[in-house]
């Protein structure tokens, strides 16, 4: 336990540290340009670091990436049911936006610090892959799902333009396909841009959890806090449990992806979801709580989740 909280506070403290700048020294008109910074270069430049050393067999394990999906799917069912029968919630956006708030966490700014830290380079390839899947089939396939219940049916122009945002535009997903493709080639990037993308790598972490914490907003909404409590119970408990126990299910003895999976989905709704709650305008308020209150939580559930599983 108290190896894991060693390892873990630090990421908190550094959430902790941006929220009190953003109260005292930081001007907030300044975060959306660090949060392009990290978005548009420091992540990327950590993930094609990331990427361009791992094969395209570490990435690729089907049967662990199996059991990830199945947790995430049994994760969805039961957000949904509970949502319906306890909460008697109706449409089916808001399904959707609450199954998205239980299942996509946040991946790559809490994500690669933790297993990053915690295991070491044998997460690599783990995390690389699960923070593509959480990009493209998690928030790409709600958009698509949303898409399709507003507009009555699958045009080609349509999922076309939610692929080309979701993916063609989304830097993390090119920086890891491009690191891929060297790998798969036994291409080496030339010195200098290396020097470039190794000197933006090692800001991504800090930087990220920093902006994490100068966007935390706490306000309150029409959401009751039974319903609230059962989000966060299903995030933070039922999610890396269920995911855990899919691994066993199926028989998974993986061990490396065992615990970066169950990490990973220990940790808070990511900010991710509120963007597409913004932009289709469905749960947006609701969802800003929810990533609040998740991060918050989230320092005792991954604490102890890494507990369990170290």
């Amino acid at each position: 336990m108290l190896l894991s909280l060693q390892a873990i506070l630090p990421l908190f403290l550094m959430i902790a540290l941006g929220y009190l700048a953003k109260r005292t020294v930081f001007d907030i008109k300044m975060l959306p340009g660090l949060n392009q910074f990290v978005y548009f270069l420091a992540v990327p430049a950590l993930l094609f670091n990331a990427s361009s050393k791992e094969s395209l067999e570490s990435l690729i394990n089907l049967p662990s990436i199996s059991a990830f999906l199945l947790g995430i799917v049994l994760t969805a069912l039961i957000t949904v049911a509970g949502c319906r029968i306890f909460f008697s919630v109706k449409g089916q956006e808001n399904l959707v936006l609450r199954g998205l708030n239980s299942v996509f966490a946040n991946y790559a700014y809490m994500g690669i610090p933790l297993t990053f830290g915690v295991i070491g380079d044998k997460a690599y390839g783990a995390t690389v892959s699960i923070i593509l899947i959480g990009n493209v089939l998690l928030i790409g396939g709600a958009q698509l799902l949303l898409e399709l219940f507003r507009q009555k049916g699958w045009g080609g122009k349509q999922i076309f333009s939610i692929i080309d945002r979701s993916l063609l535009r989304n830097p993390i997903f090119l920086s890891t396909v491009l690191g891929l493709t060297l790998s798969a080639n036994e291409l080496k990037t030339p010195e200098i841009l290396q020097t470039v993308i190794d000197m933006l790598a090692p800001a991504a972490i800090p930087v990220a959890l920093f902006c994490l914490g100068a966007s935390l907003q706490f306000s309150r909404n029409s959401m009751a806090v039974s319903e609230l409590g059962w989000l966060m119970a299903v995030k933070l408990i039922a999610h890396p449990a269920l995911t855990w126990g899919s691994f066993y299910l199926l028989g998974i003895n993986d061990p490396v992806w065992l615990i970066t999976a169950v990490l990973l989905t220990s940790l808070p709704t990511g900010a991710l979801v509120h963007v597409v709650a913004l932009k289709y305008d469905v749960f947006e308020k609701e969802t800003s709580q929810i990533v609040v209150a998740s991060t918050l939580l989230s320092l005792i559930s991954v604490t102890l989740w890494a507990s369990l599983m170290l």
